[in-house]
């Protein structure tokens, strides 16, 4: 048998609490802190608990070549049942086991898929799976909003200013205020994020059929290089890439089965992937949005997948190619919100959402494609939630404002 180390791992070391057992033994209930390893894994999303003598054992072995484990037996670097432990762990991966070459394949598809290995490490350890925010579960009044608010002050003090200001700034410039009364302006000024949806109402197709083409559909394309076309949305996109792929989810829209489509936007058409009853929709947005039953109201929601193989493709191994490709969606999502207003329909966004449950259901690998966020769309009510809309009192720029 031979075993090697992770190719991809990084170390963390943090404080552990446990508890103190010389105090415990003497009838004391004391808590102590001791320093704890771990192997953080940017292909599994692994946390992988490791100790002193396991790290220094780790740092003596190659990952690109195989070292026979019987020489690290004989010169007494481990045993035999620690060297299992260990595979069993996935710490080490061995030759001669399923899980590790199911773990070697997954590295060698990393890093042919052009991932910068610290954003890799952030993306594994921050997906969500089956998470619900007990905030989101809470009463949803503005006078209970107001005492979480005033219960943050108390606990950590005011927050830091609305209107930041330079103080060491030369000198000051006033600007003429613009009238900002086009259409584009009153749209802009209009748009706002809608948690209340009047449930009782289809959303007609037409209506969907505007938003998702105006935002996701296919504007122009160009190609770059034999075999490379660039694609333009409404939306700018680095590189021309469009790596986000929008996929509905319908809850109660005119002519269309309830459940999980994709949006073709070569031909503008909406492929159905699982039908579903509206019930089953409304429940499964609630989960994969981690609880803000609110949105579930909502008539359909487009899930903001992210095509990391597209992508990384031509920015292989950038170090801002993550924050590029969360840039995409977040472009999209203004857009979608306003052409949503346009329509004097409901909307919203939230990157707050269980993304590997929602890989599980849309058949993603997570390596090359996974959900960043979620768009929603509706018909606005003036439901339970409605009292959750911001509602800002008017505001004028001046020199004068204090």
């Amino acid at each position: 048998m031979r075993v090697r180390r992770r190719r991809l791992c990084f170390i963390q070391i943090a404080d552990q609490t446990v508890p103190d057992l010389g105090a415990l033994f003497s009838g004391e209930v004391k808590l102590e802190s001791r320093p704890s390893a771990e192997l953080l894994c940017p292909v599994s999303g692994e946390a992988l608990h490791v100790s002193g003598p396991e790290l220094a054992l780790l740092s003596r072995l190659p990952a690109t070549d195989w070292t026979d484990a019987e020489s690290l037996i004989e010169d007494g670097s481990i045993d035999l049942q620690g060297l299992r432990d260990l595979i069993g762990r996935r710490v080490l991966l061995s030759d001669a086991d399923a899980t590790s070459a199911a773990i070697v394949e997954a590295e060698a598809r990393f890093e042919s898929l052009g991932w910068y290995d610290l954003t890799a490490v952030y993306h594994a350890m921050t997906r969500w799976t089956e998470v619900r925010d007990e905030e989101l579960d809470s009463e949803h009044t503005p006078e209970a909003h107001r005492e979480r608010l005033e219960h943050n002050c108390k606990q950590y003090g005011p927050p830091p200013t609305h209107f930041p200001r330079r103080e060491d700034a030369h000198s000051v410039h006033p600007l003429a205020l613009p009238a900002f009364d086009s259409t584009l302006a009153q749209t802009l000024r209009a748009r706002r994020t809608t948690r209340s949806f009047d449930t009782a109402k289809r959303l007609p197709l037409d209506e969907l059929a505007y938003v998702l083409y105006g935002c996701f559909g296919a504007q122009g394309t160009q190609e770059l290089a034999p075999g490379t076309t660039a694609v333009k949305r409404t939306s700018a996109s680095g590189g021309g890439l469009t790596p986000i792929d929008p996929y509905p989810l319908v809850m109660k829209v005119q002519g269309l089965e309830p459940g999980l489509y994709h949006y073709d936007m070569s031909r503008h058409v909406l492929e159905l992937l699982r039908a579903m009853s509206e019930e089953q929709a409304r429940s499964l947005l609630t989960d994969v949005t981690a609880g803000q039953d609110y949105f579930a109201d909502s008539h359909a929601a487009i899930i903001h997948v992210a095509r990391f193989n597209r992508h990384h493709w031509k920015y292989r191994w950038h170090k801002k190619a993550y924050k590029a490709l969360l840039m995409d969606s977040a472009h999209l999502s203004q857009t979608f919100y306003l052409l949503a207003t346009e329509r004097r329909l409901g909307a919203f966004y939230t990157a707050a959402i269980n993304d590997q449950d929602l890989g599980r259901h849309l058949g993603l690998d997570p390596l090359e494609a996974a959900a960043v966020g979620v768009s929603g769309i509706g018909i606005a009510g003036d439901g339970v939630h409605a009292a959750l809309h911001f509602e800002p009192e008017p505001y004028m720029p001046s020199p004068g404002n204090p």
